[in-house]
């Protein structure tokens, strides 16, 4: 029999925060115990996530030791002026305070708003790893990106493997340049993130357009772990024809997300097809930017979009297979062709075709190819949407819209997580 190992985990998402950041590991630790290795979780313990969901704090393995510290955030002094349900207007975004509060944020919380956590981390971690020497590797997933740091730290006195898993990219993510980043914090940011990149023993993240950007700073090789669903047993869900014809979105919709040409397609959809007009629903569970309302709205479709707050965990999983089709959208962004996020897999889980729309050979356009879930659309296929639209609506009337998904093992948490468990 093999020896068991002994791994730390390193996050800041942890239940009860709710949304994306915190379900690949949630997910992924639920298998680590059958895979010979014993998982112990640090996260915060007050931490101001802009989620909570308390329901996925059932979903915690027993088999996990957790150990929470408290964490200092000064973006909790600002407040949330924002209302649920509304999102940032390109109008604030523009205002004087708020261009304050980004400079800030760029340019004196470095890496990110969670740097004052990594000190208070290390000192209790280091006496922590000190009584209990028997550790084998020490896990950080970011963002945020200080929790790298914090591993960094550790790294440095103990003798650990370090495995550095990035859900998303560092300096190259998408709203990088929207922080108003100097000089002098750009530089520091760009030391920090390749002498991490350097520093670990394994590099992890979730695409491989995201693997290539992080090689090419490192010039050494990254694992591709993607995200990952444990996928439901049960039969097909069974629609009724004479149900409204439903295509939903679940989650934010920021104006990065904002596919224009979608609301353009479904107007002229309603306006050439009567039937189809009678028949559709677009809704929207989750915070919408006003420049997507404002595009919605120029587009006709404010009689047949609902706008609904977000909803717990497995409400939200319910609903989608309930839906006819699953709206999902990439960010148009420089970094799109590595956005695969889990959201995708959560759709696979739910078997309801999936209309996506991204950038041409994406990551998510790959996937979405090798698993047949449904319609991969990029940023100029407004008439191959409409067709996809339109015949998807005809199969619902029939009774015979379906997904067709297939090879999804190789996107099984149980799978990821034991490829992750191979690293330690």
């Amino acid at each position: 029999m093999k020896a068991r190992k002994k791994a730390l985990l390193i996050t800041y998402y942890w239940p009860p925060s709710g949304g994306a950041g915190v379900h690949r590991w949630l997910r992924f630790s639920s298998f680590f115990d059958e895979n010979e290795v014993d998982l112990t979780v640090y996260c915060p313990s007050d931490a101001a996530w802009p989620v909570i969901d308390k329901e996925l704090e059932q979903q915690i393995s027993s088999k996990l030791t957790i150990i929470r510290r408290p964490i200092f955030e000064p973006h909790r002094l600002l407040g949330n002026k924002n209302q649920p349900g509304v999102g940032l207007s390109e109008q604030i975004k523009r205002s004087v305070i708020k261009k304050m509060i980004v400079w800030v944020r760029g340019n004196l919380f470095i890496p990110d708003s969670r740097t004052f956590w990594i000190k208070p981390s290390v000192r209790f971690l280091n006496r922590y790893l000190s009584k209990n020497s028997d550790f084998d590797t020490i896990i950080s997933t970011g963002p945020p990106h200080s929790v790298h740091l914090i591993a960094m730290e550790l790294k440095k006195k103990h003798s650990v493997k370090w495995i550095a898993d990035f859900r998303d990219p560092w300096t190259q993510i998408d709203f990088y340049e929207d922080l108003n980043i100097g000089k002098r914090a750009d530089r520091i940011q760009r030391e920090l993130e390749k002498t991490v990149l350097t520093t670990a023993d394994e590099i992890v993240t979730v695409s491989q357009a995201c693997a290539d950007g992080l090689t090419l700073i490192s010039g050494r090789p990254t694992h591709v772990i993607t995200n990952g669903y444990t996928f439901p047993e049960f039969d097909l869900p069974q629609h009724d024809p004479r149900a409204p014809f439903t295509l939903a979105h679940f989650g934010s919709l920021p104006a990065s997300r904002n596919p224009v040409y979608l609301w353009e397609a479904l107007h002229e959809l309603i306006e050439e097809k009567p039937e189809f007009a009678g028949r559709f629903q677009l809704q929207l569970i989750g915070t919408v930017d006003i420049a997507v309302q404002n595009a919605i709205h120029a587009n006709k479709l404010d009689p047949f979009t609902s706008y609904l707050p977000p909803i717990p965990h497995h409400e939200s999983i319910e609903q989608q297979r309930r839906t006819a089709l699953l709206l999902l959208i990439a960010n148009s962004t420089g970094n799109v062709k590595g956005i695969l996020t889990g959201k995708f897999f959560e759709y696979l889980g739910a078997k309801r075709p999936i209309l996506a729309l991204g950038e041409k050979e994406s990551d998510l356009q790959n996937a979405m190819n090798e698993t047949n879930a449904g319609f991969f659309g990029s940023f100029e296929t407004k008439q191959l949407l409409k067709e996809f639209i339109l015949l998807s609506f005809e199969k619902h009337c029939a009774g015979k819209l379906e997904s067709k998904a297939r090879n999804l093992d190789r996107y099984s948490s149980s799978k990821l997580a034991s490829d992750f468990c191979k690293l330690i």
